[in-house]
């Protein structure tokens, strides 16, 4: 056997054993994988931007959350056993606070390891669940080197924004928001960065940007130069809103402006993130939903604190269309017509549909409810013609009102949230001509489908048919 077949032959899969960790974070345990106890955030945490909470001692090793076992017969989820936390932006909130939330942490610090040079790998960390760095126990503050390469990027990146993001959609919004987006915000951006050495906003801007031109690239080798660029604009950008949260927060009416556009970029970043994971194995979106949680809870924080007189861009920016202020609207509409999506996908007596109970459990039925009805809502919005901005503003809201359950749900690969979720990722079809969508909703969708367990994955079918090439007869 020579040595190309044995290359072919090697297994390629992910390493699934590890020495366990009793006393490592929530998150990692519910991820299982080896966590290093860094304190107080530990390293694959910080990498995903994600908050690092660890287990109290007099609560002891909580029980692991049961998983998916493909082509194993069904997933049995106990009603009255407790879901494993999984920590994100924001705690866990019951339906009341979930629609009034209140003051938040803000995003975790973020941590890396140092590198010769910028083009090194290992020296920008990525968000995403799919970048493992070689080196696992060296973590340092992250920043990029000064010197020519950073300043020729960054006039780059600052040039693009204003010439193609500005106004990225076809349908123009009001003027006052486009006046928001291309002076205000640039303007604010840079006064907080040269006078209060604030940069959070300017860092995640200049991220947006990078991506954009990555999404627009044919070049490999720029592609790759601006992702590692826009991971680690990012990275810094969310490290530098805890610090501006914490020590803004008790003026958030002089700073409402800053910290809460700040959010919504970083918000919009990790939902344009989403057309950059892998198909197989599949990633779900998971930082784009956790992120959605932390602007909700800073955008409610601001929303309360701010006097009804002070006219503040954000305040002109939330009253813009659409209106989504109304959870009866969102969360809280007739959502039969997808009801069966829900449904085990055999027979009621079937071996499958008995040893299927998680819908016994009500907390868990409503959050399926509520993503449900917020898929009719935004099916609504289309189908009433809403304009491309006002549609791809109820994408990202997806990630602010659907329970943070539901994004446990995914982290946990079940099969009934899988398939909710790429039928939410349908309506995403149609706006590929948006950046920031691109094709994320195709590629959500086809490792959803190899991700199912065969007797689900049948409910996507209907699917394909939207966005399969027709065949070439010969």
């Amino acid at each position: 056997m020579n040595d190309a077949n044995m290359q072919e032959r090697r297994p390629r899969g992910p390493r699934l054993y590890h020495k366990k960790s009793r006393t490592g974070c929530m998150r990692c345990k519910q991820r299982r994988v080896k966590c290093d106890e860094i304190r107080p955030s530990c390293g694959s945490c910080s990498r995903h931007a994600v908050e690092c909470v660890y287990p109290n001692a007099s609560q002891g090793v909580p029980k692991a959350v049961p998983v998916t076992l493909h082509n194993s017969g069904p997933t049995v989820y106990s009603p009255n056993h407790p879901t494993t936390p999984s920590p994100g932006l924001a705690p866990v909130m019951d339906d009341t606070s979930h629609l009034d939330p209140g003051h938040t942490s803000g995003p975790p610090s973020i941590e890396d390891r140092p590198a010769n040079s910028p083009h090194y790998l290992g020296y920008y960390p990525s968000p995403s669940s799919s970048y493992h760095p070689p080196d696992e126990s060296s973590d340092t503050d992250i920043s990029l080197p000064e010197g020519p390469w950073r300043r020729f990027w960054e006039i780059r990146l600052i040039h693009n924004y204003h010439q193609n993001m500005v106004q990225p959609f076809p349908s123009a919004q009001s003027e006052k928001v486009v006046q928001i987006w291309r002076t205000d915000i640039p303007n604010l951006a840079m006064r907080m960065a040269q006078k209060h050495n604030r940069c959070s906003l300017l860092h995640i801007t200049l991220a947006n940007s990078a991506l954009y031109l990555w999404t627009k690239s044919k070049d490999k080798q720029e592609r790759d130069e601006l992702f590692k660029l826009q991971q680690t604009y990012q990275v810094m950008g969310v490290k530098e809103q805890r610090r501006d949260i914490d020590e803004l927060s008790h003026q958030i009416t002089q700073n409402a402006d800053y910290v809460c556009f700040t959010s919504i970029k970083i918000l919009a970043h990790s939902l344009a993130l989403v057309q950059t994971l892998t198909v197989d194995p599949w990633e779900p979106p998971v930082q784009w939903l956790y992120m959605g949680r932390g602007a909700a809870q800073i955008l409610q924080m601001a929303r309360k604190l701010i006097s009804p007189e002070n006219d503040t861009n954000i305040k002109i920016f939330i009253k813009s269309p659409p209106d989504m202020s109304n959870p009866m609207e969102l969360i809280f509409l007739d959502h039969s017509s997808l009801d069966w999506l829900l449904e085990p996908p055999a027979s009621t007596g079937s071996f499958t549909a008995q040893e299927d109970r998680e819908l016994e459990d009500e907390d868990v039925k409503s959050v399926y409810s509520k993503a449900l009805s917020y898929i009719c809502s935004v099916q609504k919005a289309i189908d009433n013609k809403e304009p491309d901005f006002a549609v791809v503003r109820r994408f990202g809201g997806f990630a602010i009102w659907v329970p943070i359950e539901f994004t446990r749900f995914m982290d946990e690969r079940r099969p009934r949230a899988m398939v909710v979720f790429a039928y939410f990722m349908s309506m995403w079809l149609d706006y590929e001509h948006i950046w920031m969508v691109g094709k994320a909703g195709e590629m959500q969708i086809r490792g959803i489908y190899k991700a199912l367990p065969i007797e689900w994955s049948c409910k996507l079918d209907g699917l394909f048919a939207r966005f399969k090439q027709p065949e070439v007869n010969g």
